[in-house]
């Protein structure tokens, strides 16, 4: 996988309830952290695009720093790949300008409907294709 190109971020502050006994930000969290950067990206970047429906498939976190209660995070997110009915996504949580974690999750479109996955929708793809400038593959 080639380095992301961050070009949306979001902020959070952390918690208290995001931590754990050892006073640090929990393992978990950080999916949590994730999942509001993929809102937020949702909003910024195609807010007219109705949100049909969505499962994550893979989601994966790599630990490099700790954050504590009252840290100001900021949560970098990179859509990188588009297929035909999925996405793959990065991010990177920072405090200040050291990195707290990376990770990376797969999204597939999904009809709760017919329990099958649904072709991404093309305002979806195309706004996304262009404001990444990656290309939208079929696979």
């Amino acid at each position: 996988m080639s380095t992301p190109r961050f070009t949306f971020a979001t902020t959070i502050r952390v918690r208290w309830g995001d931590c754990d006994a050892f006073g640090h930000v929990n393992n978990a969290s950080y999916l949590s952290y994730f999942e509001e950067a993929r809102i937020d990206y949702w909003k910024a970047v195609v807010p007219d695009v109705p949100f049909t429906g969505m499962a994550i498939v893979h989601a994966s976190v790599d630990f490099r720093g700790q954050a504590y209660p009252g840290d100001v995070l900021t949560i970098r997110a990179a859509v990188t790949e588009l297929r035909r009915t999925s996405f793959w996504a990065a991010y990177e949580v920072l405090r200040g300008e050291t990195v707290m974690a990376t990770g990376r999750s797969a999204q597939v479109f999904y009809d709760y409907a017919t329990q099958k996955p649904s072709p991404i929708p093309e305002a979806f793809r195309a706004r996304v294709a262009s404001y990444e400038k990656i290309e939208a593959t079929s696979g």
